[in-house]
């Protein structure tokens, strides 16, 4: 009797524990061209793109990268990261951190999704902007996918260009970190200079946010 009370409670055990990994994988359809906002927490300089571009809703995100899906169904990650513009596996984008958030563009912009991701994909390879300022060819993560929707189809602009800012929100100081970081490029500073970031992207109203912030991990 102890024996068959002892089988039976390991069974109930194992049940819970596979209901339990069940619910911690999330069943979502990526669509090409969704946009995948990630946590990265990974090194000081993500810490600083949060504390400048998060806002009052203090935000997370300081990476984007945008779906792609081959003829066979394989998952992609367009992105621009450190070692220049990168067509990565879902699998390795989300080793980095699974704290995402999807944001899927309005039906009225569907039809300029594959000559952005043509576009796109044209600059793979293309070196990383690490000074963050726009207009050439260099690109950091937001600017290409802005550069990808501009550039093609019609002129409207999916995503509004604002004035960047590299100042505390309290003290209005610039962060320590950008002071030391533009020193060592040997540039100044771009405060005021037009751009984008994703935290601000995510606020877009030209996008509907399909899967929350989580830590989450895609079947």
């Amino acid at each position: 009797m102890t024996f068959l009370r002892t089988i039976l409670t390991v069974l109930v055990f194992l049940h819970f524990l596979s209901c339990d990994n069940l619910q911690k994988k999330t069943q979502f359809e990526f669509r090409k061209g969704d946009l995948i906002f990630q946590d990265l927490n990974t090194d000081s300089i993500s810490e600083a793109i949060e504390s400048v571009t998060g806002g009052e809703k203090k935000l997370n995100f300081s990476h984007v990268g945008i779906v792609d899906i081959d003829s066979k169904g394989k998952i992609y990650v367009l992105e621009a990261i450190s070692k220049g513009v990168s067509l990565t596996q879902l699998d390795s984008f989300l080793l980095r951190s699974n704290k995402v958030a999807i944001g899927r563009l309005n039906t009225k912009l569907n039809a300029r999704i594959d000559a952005a991701m043509t576009y796109g994909k044209a600059l793979l390879n293309f070196p990383y902007d690490n000074i963050y300022v726009m207009g050439d060819s260099t690109y950091y993560c937001s600017e290409l996918i802005y550069e990808m929707f501009v550039n093609t189809g019609d002129s409207a602009e999916v995503f509004q260009l604002n004035p960047m800012t590299f100042k505390d929100n309290e003290s209005g100081e610039y962060l320590p970190f950008w002071v030391e970081y533009y020193k060592n490029l040997g540039v100044d500073i771009p405060e005021g200079k037009p751009g984008l970031n994703p935290n601000g992207m995510f606020q877009s109203q030209n996008i509907e946010i399909v899967l929350p912030y989580g830590n989450h991990q895609f079947n």
